[in-house]
């Protein structure tokens, strides 16, 4: 591992909690930065179901393998601090899919943690959010089909192995960052118009039929760590639209973001590309349950974007130590019926949207909605995570604070975190439904929470 063992050993005698920071007089030519990655296949067997119906709480089984989901992990330090990044091909995890008392991202982090020089709070556990992959969103009955129990605890294992590898495969790089402008793949599928309905597909209406135009957020964030000899080892991509190109075609697939990395890493062999998706929560591809031609064309423009970004010629980060810290805050849940009345109205009016408010009900019972809002620093890039489908106008706040990268479904799945307006407006994401039971002003919290901890200070 090069210099890196002699980093490990630095880390395990001094690592510090929350936002602790090296030492305010280390030389910046003292300064190492290792970076270790790993990959592993996470393809689940056709059996285990996948969301054909968020909305009717339905599932079905897979009829084939299109393409190979991975999990990949990225792990940086400093020979101070150190983070690590999981990345995987799943629609999300929601952190009350092991079952009550238990939570998803916890247990993977203190797994890591065992086994590394990690701490918990370090590790950030995001999804690409593909759909065509296992409905480990819970908003079906998953753990209900046999043998999901014993499949999900295999899950647990094989993403906290993913990051122990990566933290063992450790070498000294070169950090650097740019950005990249991707028009044609976003489209947001919330676009007011003036007769009060919303244009959530098709072809883009005409100007005179808009009354709010919907925005995208076209930048592809490329951050890339070098070997010393030059080669790409590791490299982390963002962009915000919805993997749904390949959403309810009854295979496995990885969608765009895998079409992407699998891009990257054909240009670069030996490298690792994680794709991160962004705040997309109402921000779809322009296809939308097409075909694998399509997952395809997109994925490799992102990636070609990508990998034009990677041999541009740039100066690495003259700073790249490490810091992370985090804010847990609980978010108001949306006014619904107790479970007790939600079972009556079900039971003696039982219709689709009865249902949807029962089963509301059921998940706002579960307990408080806890969200984690984490940043991590690399230099002087700050990348803020969010654990759930957060509409693009907030990562446009928090990008417009100071975030480079904006992460979405990220240590845990809340559902979506529409903007307070988009309840006066109606639609699917604010609709009655355990994929939308956040109250008004959730959002809004959330930009708080992340403009103050990008404006902490954290040298």
């Amino acid at each position: 591992m090069e210099d890196c063992a002699a980093v490990a050993g630095i880390l395990g005698a001094t690592a510090l909690a929350g936002c602790a920071t090296r030492s305010a007089g280390s030389p910046l030519a003292e300064q190492i930065l290792c970076a270790g990655v790993a990959k592993q296949r996470i393809t689940p067997p056709i059996w285990i179901p996948y969301l054909t119906s968020s909305a009717n709480g339905t599932s079905a089984l897979f009829q084939g393998v299109h393409d190979a989901l991975f999990a990949r992990a990225l792990v940086l330090d400093d020979g101070t601090q150190s983070i690590a990044i999981l990345t995987a091909d799943s629609i999300g995890y929601d952190n009350s899919l092991l079952g009550p008392g238990r939570d998803f991202t916890n247990e993977v982090r203190q797994r890591v943690a065992s086994k590394t020089g990690l701490r918990p709070e370090s590790i950030m556990v995001a999804s690409t959010h593909a759909h065509s992959t296992p409905e480990t969103i819970c908003l079906s009955d998953l753990r209900k089909t046999a043998g999901v129990e014993a499949w999900l605890e295999e899950q647990v294992k094989v993403l906290s192995n993913t990051l122990i590898q990566a933290w063992r495969n450790r070498v000294r790089v070169n950090a650097f960052f740019g950005a990249a402008k991707v028009e044609g793949i976003a489209r947001n599928r919330r676009i007011l118009l003036r007769d009060g309905k919303l244009s959530r597909s098709g072809p883009l209406p005409t100007a005179e039929k808009i009354a709010m135009p919907g925005v995208v957020d076209e930048d592809l964030s490329v951050l890339h760590f070098k070997k010393r000899d030059g080669r790409p080892h590791a490299v982390l991509l963002n962009y915000a639209a919805h993997p749904v190109v390949a959403m309810l075609l009854p295979h496995v697939s990885a969608d765009y973001p895998g079409a992407a990395a699998a891009e990257v890493e054909k240009s670069f062999p030996g490298a690792t590309c994680l794709f991160t998706n962004g705040a997309a929560g109402n921000v779809n591809t322009v296809s939308v349950s097409t075909n694998f031609d399509d997952v395809q064309r997109i994925g490799q423009r992102l990636g070609r974007a990508a990998i034009e970004e990677i041999r541009r010629s740039k100066p690495a980060m003259e700073e790249a130590s490490i810091q992370c810290c985090s804010e847990f805050v609980e978010l108001e849940s949306r006014k619904c019926p107790s479970v007790y009345e939600a079972e009556q109205t079900a039971k003696f009016n039982p219709s689709f949207a009865t249902d949807r408010i029962l089963r509301l009900a059921l998940k706002i019972a579960e307990g408080p909605i806890s969200a984690e809002v984490q940043l991590m620093r690399v230099g002087p890039l700050k990348i803020i995570s969010i654990p759930g489908e957060a509409f693009v106008e907030t990562g446009l706040v928090l990008k417009k604070s100071g975030a480079a990268v904006v992460i979405g479904y990220a240590n845990g799945w809340v559902g979506y975190l529409p903007i307070r307006r988009a309840y006066a407006e109606g639609g699917y994401e604010v609709e009655m439904g355990a994929w939308s039971r956040v109250a008004p002003g959730s959002a809004e919290r959330i930009e708080e929470v992340g403009q103050k901890l990008l404006n902490k200070s954290l040298t």
